[in-house]
C-alpha cells in the first residue's frame, strides 16, 4: 500500500498488539495527533457507574464515592445535581453538603478526569454521552459548538435542532462535526444514544442492583479515535488488525454510512507506522528539546505545578537585525508549541518564555498565531497576553494522561529527578560516617557494604586516612561491595566492639570516693573556726589575717567584732570568736592579738592542731 500523496488527511490505527493501541492524524505526512492507550493503563474517562458514597467533607465540599476503582472518586458539591439530593425536610437557607448527601448513598457518577499520581479520578453527577455529532446530556435548552464560527451555519443547526424531539429534561449540544449534516442523520445518532441514557437511567431505580458497579463503558480506542477525530478532510482510514477494522466497519455503517469505503485494512509485512515514518516521528515527542525549521529550539519541561517552555534563538539566520529574529523564532515556536500540546496531551498551567520583543506589533503577531493554531486542539485552553517579561501565560483542559506514562519508568537511581551524587562527594560523605560512628562507641571492627566503585576510590586513594583512623581508634574496616548499590543503600555495621578495661574501670570507681573524701574535709574557714581560742584580756578578737603559704594576702578586711558562738552558716562570713581567754589552753598562734598600743601582731603559725597533713593555712575563698 502506498503512502497517500494527497493534502488531505489520513488516519492510521495500530491495534496488532493487546498490550498496546494507538492511533495517528497525519497531515501532510506530519503527526498532527497521537492517541495511545495501554492496557495496563486503562482509560475510564467517559464511564458511568453506580457508586456508593463512602465519605462526606464539609470542609472541602466534596464527597469520596467508591465507584469499584483503585482508587475512590472525588465528587465536588458542585456538580451534584438537585435530582441527586437525599431530602430531610428541612429548609435552610444555604444548602450544605452533609445536609443533602449522606455516607452508603447510591448515585450516578461519571467519570470526567482520570486518576493522576496519588490522586483519584475526578466525577461528577451530570451525565453526558457523547455521539458522532450530537452531545447528550442532562438540562433544558440546546447548543452548538463554540467551535464552528460561521454564524449562517451555527443558525442552520439551531433551527435543525429546535425541531428534534427531545424528552424534556435533556439537552444536546452540536459537535464540529454536525457542521454540514442533514436532520436525518442527526436525528439518528440521536436516537442511539437515547437509547444508552434509558439504560443508565434505570439503573440506580432497580433496587437489585447493588453499587458499586459499571453501568456504561466508552468504546475502545478505535472507535473513539474516529468519532472524536474524524472530519471531512479525511481521506482514508487504515487499520492493521483484522479485528479492529471488522468493529470499525459496524461502526461506520451505523453512524456515517457514506463514508464507510474509507476504511481500509492493511496486509503488507513492514509494519504500518514504519511504511508511513511515523516512529521516528513518535520518539521526537519523547525528547526534551524540539527543533524549529530556521535553526531555533524549544525546550519543554514538566513540573508539579506547570509545564515551561523556553524558546531559543540557537542558529537561526536570516533576520536583519534582533528584533525580526526574535519574531521569526516566536512565529515558528507558536505554530511548533501547540502542536506539541496535542501530542503529549499537557494539561494544567503552562508558561512559555518567549525571545524579548520590543514593538507592541509583533507581540501581538506573536500572540494572534498562538491562539489560531491553538483553535484546532479539542482540548478547552484559555491564553493571557505577553507580559513584561515576556511570558505567555495559558491554561489547557487535561483530556488524559500524558504519553509518558506507560512507556517509561521512574529511575531507581535518581528517583525522576536526573542528577545522581558524583563520586567526590560519595567518598567524603563516606569518610564522614566512619568518623561518626567511630566517635560514638569503641569500635573494633566496621563492616561497610558499599559499590564497588566506592570501595576502589576509597582503597586507591583514601588509604592514609583509614591508616590513620586504623592507628588512633584501633579499628579494622572490612568492605563488602555490592554492584548497582546506590549512595542511600549504604550499610555502616559494627560487627565488633572492644571490651571495657577491668583495671580502667577500678580506676574510676576510685575516684569518686575520693572526691568524696575531699568534699568531706573541712575548709579552711571550718578549720579556723574550730582552732579559735579566746582572746587574753577580754579584748574582742581583731580581723584574722589569712593567707596562702605561697601568695601573701594583699588586702585587709577589717569587721567588728562578734561574740556570736558555733561555726559559720553562712557564704564568705568568717567564724565567730570567743570573748574571754580559754584557761588552761595554749593559745592559738594563727591569731593575731593586740600589743596595747593598737597595734597587731602576727604570731607564727602552728601545724600541731591542723588535721592531716596541711602545713600552710587555707586561703580564703
Amino acid at each position: 500500500m502506498r503512502k497517500s500523496k494527497s493534502s488531505k488527511k489520513v488516519m492510521l490505527i495500530n491495534a496488532q498488539q493487546p498490550e498496546e493501541c494507538r492511533a495517528v492524524v497525519l497531515d501532510n505526512n506530519i503527526i498532527d495527533d497521537y492517541i495511545v492507550e495501554h492496557s495496563s493503563r486503562e482509560q475510564i474517562k467517559g464511564n458511568i457507574y453506580l457508586g456508593v458514597i463512602n465519605r462526606v467533607e464539609p470542609s472541602i465540599e466534596a464527597a469520596f464515592v467508591d465507584f469499584g476503582g483503585k482508587k475512590y472518586g472525588f465528587l465536588p458539591f458542585k456538580d451534584v445535581l438537585k435530582e441527586s439530593y437525599v431530602h430531610t425536610g428541612e429548609k435552610k437557607a444555604k444548602v450544605r453538603i452533609q445536609d443533602v448527601l449522606i455516607r452508603g448513598q447510591r448515585i450516578i457518577v461519571q467519570v470526567a478526569k482520570e486518576s493522576r499520581d496519588a490522586k483519584g479520578p475526578s466525577l461528577t453527577n451530570g451525565i453526558s454521552l457523547a455521539g458522532r455529532f450530537l452531545v447528550l446530556m442532562q438540562g433544558q435548552g440546546s447548543a452548538v459548538s463554540r467551535k464552528i464560527e460561521d454564524e449562517s451555519e451555527r443558525k442552520k443547526l439551531k433551527d435543525i435542532v429546535a425541531d428534534l424531539d427531545l424528552p424534556e429534561h435533556l439537552g444536546v449540544i452540536i459537535r464540529t462535526a454536525g457542521v454540514g449534516q442533514t436532520k436525518v442523520e442527526l436525528q439518528k445518532d440521536l436516537q442511539m444514544l437515547l437509547k444508552i441514557w434509558n439504560k443508565v437511567e434505570e439503573a440506580p431505580k432497580n433496587e437489585s442492583i447493588t453499587g458499586p458497579c459499571l453501568v456504561y463503558k466508552e468504546p475502545d480506542l478505535v472507535v473513539r479515535t474516529v468519532r472524536d477525530h474524524f472530519s471531512s478532510d479525511t481521506s482514508q482510514i487504515i487499520v492493521d488488525s483484522p479485528e479492529a477494522y471488522k468493529s470499525l466497519k459496524d461502526f461506520i455503517k451505523l453512524v456515517m454510512p457514506r463514508n464507510r469505503n474509507l476504511v481500509k485494512l492493511y496486509k503488507e509485512t513492514k509494519p504500518l507506522f514504519s511504511e508511513y515514518n511515523v516512529e521516528e516521528q513518535i520518539e521526537t515527542i519523547y525528547k526534551r528539546t524540539v527543533l524549529l525549521p530556521s535553526g531555533g529550539s524549544i525546550v519543554i519541561d514538566i513540573g508539579e505545578a506547570m509545564a515551561s517552555i523556553d524558546v531559543n534563538s540557537g542558529k537561526t539566520k536570516g533576520g536583519l537585525d534582533l528584533e525580526e529574529t526574535a519574531l521569526t523564532t516566536n512565529l515558528e515556536a507558536a505554530k511548533e508549541i501547540a502542536r506539541q500540546l496535542r501530542l503529549r496531551d499537557l494539561g494544567g498551567l503552562i508558561v512559555i518564555d518567549f525571545i524579548d520583543m520590543f514593538q507592541k506589533k509583533n507581540k501581538a503577531a506573536v500572540e494572534k498565531q498562538m491562539k489560531q493554531w491553538c483553535k484546532t486542539d479539542k482540548a478547552r485552553i484559555n491564553l493571557a497576553r505577553i507580559s513584561k517579561f515576556g511570558l505567555l501565560e495559558m491554561s489547557r483542559q487535561r483530556i488524559s494522561p500524558p504519553v509518558k506514562e506507560g512507556v517509561f519508568e521512574q529511575c531507581e537511581h535518581c528517583n525522576g529527578s536526573g542528577l545522581i551524587r558524583s563520586v567526590d562527594s560519595i567518598i567524603l560523605n563516606v569518610l564522614r560516617k566512619i568518623q561518626e560512628i567511630i566517635a560514638a562507641e569503641k569500635v573494633k571492627v566496621l563492616t561497610l557494604e558499599v559499590s564497588p566503585e566506592v570501595s576502589n576510590y576509597i582503597l586507591n586513594y583514601k588509604l592514609d586516612v583509614l591508616t590513620n583512623l586504623k592507628s588512633k581508634h584501633s579499628v579494622d574496616f572490612r568492605f563488602e561491595t555490592k554492584t548497582g548499590l546506590s549512595y542511600d543503600d549504604f550499610k555502616y555495621v559494627v560487627t565488633e566492639v572492644w571490651e571495657a578495661d577491668p583495671e580502667q574501670n577500678v580506676k574510676t570507681d576510685e575516684k569518686p570516693v575520693e572526691s568524696t573524701e575531699t568534699a568531706k574535709r573541712p575548709s579552711g574557714r571550718g578549720r579556723a573556726a574550730r582552732s579559735s581560742k579566746k582572746v587574753e584580756e577580754g579584748q574582742a578578737e581583731p580581723e584574722t589575717k589569712e593567707a596562702a603559704s605561697s601568695t601573701p594576702t594583699k588586702r585587709k578586711y577589717t569587721r567588728r567584732p562578734s561574740t556570736r558562738r558555733g561555726p559559720q552558716r553562712g557564704r564568705r562570713r568568717r567564724p565567730a570568736q570567743t570573748a574571754k581567754k580559754a584557761e588552761n589552753k595554749p593559745t592559738d598562734t594563727n591569731t593575731p592579738v593586740s600589743n596595747g598600743e593598737g597595734n597587731l601582731k602576727t604570731p607564727e603559725f602552728s601545724t600541731g592542731d591542723l588535721p592531716g597533713n596541711i602545713k600552710s593555712p587555707m586561703p580564703p575563698l
